[in-house]
């Protein structure tokens, strides 16, 4: 036999060193079904020499006795999404499912191989925290032929069953909130539109009610980057850097809004007193900092809850037909956000 690597990371990598297939190595570690003692033996070779652990979820997946859902998200650092798995996790361990995390860091290629291990480890159903729908990813959702959910983006145009917030509204209320405030130059500290909802359609609603207004929409004061600190530092010197500077900031994020109220700080800004600030999506820090941040507040675990609701309709057989959920929003203005003297 030849020389074995020090480690074997799946039956697959087992069988293919052993020399034999798939489902034999199964029999093996399962201990069913008839294998010759040779074959037997040289997978018990392999095995000791590798050290491989068959998991119990990779041997119940070969009997097919499990109740498992994939879930994929894209980021591990962000309280809606954890808000939204501690509500998935809720209703489907209820129902007597346990959840299979892949975590993609917002990349496309990493989120296709999640999908298509998902497949071939034979879970029951999968829920997808989307932070975009491309081509890649419908052509990936067609391979997928399990029972699928999206969270976060609408994918009600595929056929599939969605749950989102209702981005557009959200942002144009709060916008209409500072309008009202008597701010006239709000700054928009945005993400790549990649991401349709949080990236196009917040911008959409913050556009909509300027435009409500009679305000005319002005590209100097809208940028767009990543969901991390430097990138609202960056949109903050660029905004603070104009000849006419903004008296609010609305950020697509709380995340962002945090991070423009740390660069405004460094700039020697005060926030409400110089430069209000507004973001979106109700943090568990949110109301707690000082100043406490004007946002929106989604309900992000009933968001969760829901999802996995239509998930199990879909293993039950309680319904074929695809179902969109959008979410309802409340504003929420704080501290950070002040009124204008007229």
């Amino acid at each position: 036999m030849e020389t074995l690597p020090q480690t074997a990371n799946s039956i697959r990598e087992v069988a293919a060193l052993a020399q034999t297939s798939v489902s034999t190595v199964s029999r093996v570690l399962n201990q069913s079904g008839y294998v010759k003692a040779e074959v037997r033996e040289r997978i018990e070779r392999v095995i000791a020499a590798t050290g491989f652990v068959p998991s119990a979820v990779a041997k119940g997946l070969q009997r097919k006795q499990s109740s498992l859902v994939g879930v994929v998200i894209p980021r591990i650092d962000s309280y809606s999404i954890s808000a939204m798995v501690a509500g998935i996790s809720a209703v489907l361990e209820a129902a007597g499912y346990s959840l299979l995390l892949a975590h993609t860091d917002n990349q496309a290629e990493r989120e296709l191989k999640a999908l298509q291990l998902f497949k071939e480890q034979r879970v029951n159903g999968v829920l997808l925290l989307a932070a975009e729908l491309g081509e890649q990813q419908r052509q990936a959702f067609a391979m997928l032929q399990r029972p699928l959910v999206v969270l976060g983006q609408d994918a009600s145009d595929l056929g599939l069953s969605c749950v989102l917030q209702d981005e557009c509204a959200a942002a144009t209320a709060l916008t209409q909130a500072l309008l009202a405030g008597g701010h006239r130059r709000i700054g928009f500290i945005g993400v790549n539109a990649r991401d349709i909802q949080v990236g196009g359609e917040r911008k959409r609603g913050y556009q909509k009610a300027l435009t409500a207004a009679g305000i005319a929409t002005d590209e100097t004061l809208m940028t767009a980057g990543g969901f991390d600190f430097a990138s609202a530092a960056q949109a903050v010197d660029q905004l603070m850097a104009l000849p006419q500077r903004p008296t609010a900031l609305l950020a697509a994020t709380d995340r962002l809004a945090i991070g423009a109220i740390s660069r405004l700080a460094e700039l020697g800004l005060r926030v409400p007193q110089d430069v209000s600030v507004a973001g979106m999506g109700d943090i568990d820090i949110a109301a707690m900092m000082q100043p406490r941040l004007s946002t929106v507040h989604y309900d992000y675990q009933a968001s969760g809850r829901q999802a996995a609701q239509l998930l199990l309709d879909q293993l039950q057989h309680k319904t074929a037909a695809s179902s969109k959920l959008v979410m309802p929003f409340t504003i929420k203005m704080r501290d950070s956000a002040r009124q204008l003297t007229p």
